[in-house]
């Protein structure tokens, strides 16, 4: 949980070579307007929502040695930590309008409210900045070149998130003006951040968090594309390639402070919604060069997790988190599958000194456009939990062609995102900070 989270920690380059040798080694968006299935167990047929059945737990191997110095691996406690994913906060212009307070201030929580408890509940919610924290030097803009208020990053912070990547497409928006603004309204509230830099030095700072104590996270963020923007330094942006990346990587394995690896890719196709081979192979790259975790975003639409088994220095097979694209968390484009997104859960524990990936999980989610108070108005909610609230009646501002559009959702993305037999869709029969997730059990109505 979160009250044990320490926070984030900047580690500065020379940190960084010494442990290495202390251990030898498009975006478019519809108008103003409103928008859009059944539990599954992972890769099976759509069902409609109901009790939960009891998930397999899959094989929990290693992922690397993390160790502390001053204890003995063998005598230290087991410590367990809870990853929580989500793809772009793709801010277009509808979105920040419907933020807008009559006093000229600014309220983005509103659009994460349904949500707000499960990333709370994560002791480390990560989530992709594709917007820019430019100013008021700059008109508010979304599409082509997006442009945010900065309390957007002190409304994230305040709805439980805990690390923004923003190597993406839009980072260069603004070019090295937005960048250094963006980096200035991160820092202002105190949200950590990883993928651009305004120094050669901040470029080889490794970003640490200890999202629980004794369990230390190295967050990597790279893109593909920069929209064709020239860099305006070659340290501003943090590019996807076969050289600088599994480098940055290796790294960061290789730190004694350092128990698990993220990194963040913004690549592939936008709207395709199966992984490319350049795809695959960046993959491959960033598990071979020691991540744990990689967290892919860009297409705009769900791609499949997957549980990969790498072999790792030791000559041990170990699983590895993958998912190709998150989709879209909160955006205006529209679509059933754009409109559609997920929340990815990594288990993670420690004990006796090994690292392990217990569970990999999934929580489906909606963009919800509705009118209210004479205004137009978005949120992001839980799908299952709204399917439920439609058969209930719970939930005023659901319309039947939302509740429709709700089990289209749910049927395709609990289809779309299990990629492995080992990945669970959560039920929300299990309150988010339970400590195992549960899969919706076959045939269940």
């Amino acid at each position: 949980m979160k009250t044990r989270r320490r926070g984030a920690t900047w580690v500065a380059p020379a940190v960084a070579l010494l442990a290495c040798l202390l251990l030898l080694s498009g975006c478019a968006g519809r108008g103003p307007g409103g928008g859009a299935g059944a539990p599954q167990n992972a890769g099976g047929e759509a069902q409609a929502p109901g009790p939960s059945g009891g998930a397999e737990e899959p094989a929990g191997p290693e992922t690397g040695p993390g160790s502390s110095e001053d204890a003995d691996p063998e005598q230290e406690e087991r410590r367990t930590a809870r990853i929580l994913a989500v793809g772009d906060l793709l801010m277009h212009l509808p979105l920040v309008y419907a933020s807008a307070l009559p006093d000229g201030e600014w309220d983005f929580t509103p659009l994460f409210e349904p949500v707000r408890p499960w990333i709370e509940a994560a002791d480390l919610a990560v989530a992709n900045l594709e917007t820019t924290l430019t100013g008021p030097d700059y008109p508010w803009a979304g599409y082509p070149s997006f442009n945010t208020p900065p309390e957007f990053a002190r409304d994230l912070k305040a709805v439980g998130f805990d690390v923004l990547t923003h190597a993406n497409n839009h980072s260069l928006d603004y070019l090295k003006f937005g960048i250094e603004k963006t980096h200035e309204a991160l820092e202002r509230y105190g949200m950590p951040h990883t993928g651009t830099a305004r120094t050669p030095d901040e470029r080889e700072e490794i970003l640490v968090v200890e999202p629980v104590p004794g369990i230390r996270v190295a967050v990597l963020a790279y893109t593909a594309t920069t929209n064709w923007i020239p860099l305006p330094e070659p340290w501003s942006v943090n590019l996807v390639d076969d050289e600088q990346m599994p480098a940055d990587i290796r790294r960061a394995r290789a730190r004694e402070d350092v128990d698990l690896v993220i990194v963040a890719l913004h690549f592939g196709e936008e709207y395709a919604r199966e992984p490319n081979d350049e795809q695959r192979h960046y993959v491959d790259v960033a598990l071979q060069a020691g991540a744990d975790i990689v967290l892919g975003s860009h297409p705009h639409v769900i791609q499949p997790i997957e549980v990969r088994q790498v072999r790792d220095e030791f000559g041990r097979d170990l699983p590895r988190a993958v998912v190709y694209s998150l989709g879209n968390f909160i955006s205006n484009q529209e679509g059933l599958y754009r409109e559609a997104g997920i929340m990815m859960l990594i288990d993670v524990a420690k004990e006796g000194g090994v690292t392990r990936i217990e569970q990999v999980s999934f929580v489906p989610t909606w963009v919800h456009g509705y009118r209210a108070e004479g205004r137009q108005r978005y949120r992001v909610v839980v799908v299952e939990q709204s399917l439920r609230d439609c058969e209930a009646g719970l939930d005023p501002l659901l319309t039947p062609a939302d509740c429709q559009r709700l089990r289209e959702v749910w049927a395709d993305t609990t289809r779309q995102a299990a990629g492995s037999p080992e990945v669970a869709v959560w039920s929300v029969d299990l309150p988010p900070q339970h400590p195992r997730a549960q899969a919706v059990a076959p045939g269940s109505s």
